[in-house]
């Protein structure tokens, strides 16, 4: 049964099925032909896959990102961020990582912080005389590398598959973040250098203040709610709610700018992502039993570890077998299939499961660049109006940066003994 699922599934896909029902269909066809269990246990696992309380973050925190976006937050960070960096040569561009990196904080979903941040940032970064192609990698990169700064989906996600605490998830993602933000400011500054982007005037202190208090709300939202699952105030899943009735208050009671009829619009747009967030989660969780019932991550475990007994050479072949994945497959899909095959592999070496997550997050949030998927890239690209092909000389130095932050991520906390 394990091989036929592996076939079905791709056959599925090929053929241009849905991902969620590619995997739902390859469940239910391989059980019923190559095995004796009655569907209706398959029946109970698509249910159960999602009924599980951490797992109630992710519409969450998508509402509280579409509730915040609708209420003029996202201008609010971008005006922040241009009054603290714009003076720097290549403003605009550290203004739109800052911008993605603070929003990204507050979505949880890295495909609408690039739409949110890309529709603002790239038509001013092409206006003030930046290469269009420039312009969309950057914003992709952006989008996509921040995936580890909680609220992150696929942390929360990660968390609930391996059975990890997704408190520990955040905090260890932010630091990996934070480190992420500085890098790509320093390779935004040389490249700004290299090529003498325009360097914006300095604003005067006066209205950096009126920035910094325009934006003070929003810079409060992430603040409250990652300090308040790190005190141990409210976890995870109730930190979304806690994300949403500070984006009410804000929206209807301090900016004024949300209204009813916003609303009605955000919880449109959050339930159609959420459906098919959720379908996918479901109809991957029911193929995940498929495949351990099928001995599937067993056989892969021998195999690999048939390879190579050292964790750093199974840490090499994990990334390698993630990024290939990560290439066409969306991201919390993979993250659903590749966890029950590659833990039994770092389990049974030593390697601590956040420290896995952490890597297999960093991994799909770099398949969001990488075609065919690659769906911020695609966002990116279709804001800044350039074919993909055009961005690929302006995206190799981006590229470049996301692999070493990768091997970091993968080995800094090994030779540090931190894990």
């Amino acid at each position: 049964m394990g091989y036929a699922l592996g076939v079905v599934f791709i056959a599925l896909l090929l053929i241009g099925l849905p991902i969620g029902l590619a995997l739902g269909l390859g469940s239910i066809a391989s059980i019923s032909v190559f095995s004796s269990v009655p569907l209706e246990i398959v029946v109970q696992r698509l249910i159960s896959g999602i009924r599980s309380f951490p797992l109630l973050a992710i519409p969450l925190y998508i509402l509280a990102g579409s509730l915040m976006n609708a209420s003029g937050i996202t201008q609010r960070l971008v005006d922040f961020a241009f009054a603290i960096l714009g003076g720097i040569r290549g403003g605009l561009a550290h203004v739109t990582i800052l911008t993605t990196a603070i929003f990204g904080g507050i979505s949880g979903s890295q495909v609408a912080d690039t739409a949110s941040v890309g529709r603002l940032m790239i038509p001013q970064m092409v206006a003030r005389g930046y290469s269009r192609p420039y312009a969309v990698s950057l914003m992709a990169t952006a989008g996509a590398i921040f995936v580890t700064i909680p609220p992150g989906i696929s942390l929360i996600l990660y968390g609930v598959l391996a059975q990890v605490s997704i408190s520990e998830m955040f905090g260890w993602g932010l630091v990996i973040g934070l480190g992420c933000i500085v890098a790509m400011l320093i390779v935004a500054y040389v490249i700004a250098v290299i090529n003498k982007q325009p360097k914006e005037a300095w604003l005067p202190f006066g209205q950096i203040l009126v920035a910094m208090r325009r934006a003070i709300w929003a810079l409060l939202i992430p603040v409250v709610v990652l300090g308040g699952i790190r005190i141990g105030a409210f976890t995870p899943t109730e930190g979304g709610a806690v994300a949403v009735v500070l984006a009410l208050v804000i929206g209807f009671f301090i900016h004024r700018q949300l209204t009813i009829k916003e609303v009605v619009k955000s919880l449109v747009e959050s339930s159609v992502l959420v459906g098919v967030i959720m379908l996918v989660i479901a109809a991957a969780q029911m193929y995940s039993w498929a495949l351990i019932s099928g001995r599937i991550p067993q056989e892969i475990t021998q195999t690999i570890l048939s390879v190579s007994p050292d964790p750093l050479i199974v840490l090499l072949l994990i990334n390698v077998i993630a990024l290939l994945v990560g290439t066409v497959m969306e991201g919390n899909s993979a993250l659903i299939v590749l966890v029950p095959v590659l833990l039994p592999i770092a389990t049974a070496l030593g390697i601590d499961p956040i420290h896995l997550g952490l890597i297999l997050v960093m991994n799909l949030g770099i398949g969001l660049l990488t075609p065919p998927v690659g769906m911020c890239m695609l966002v990116a690209a279709k804001i800044g109006k350039v074919e993909i092909s055009k961005t690929i000389p302006a995206m190799v130095p981006w590229f470049i940066l996301s692999l070493v932050l990768l091997m970091l991520v993968t080995y800094l906390p090994i030779f540090l003994g931190w894990v």
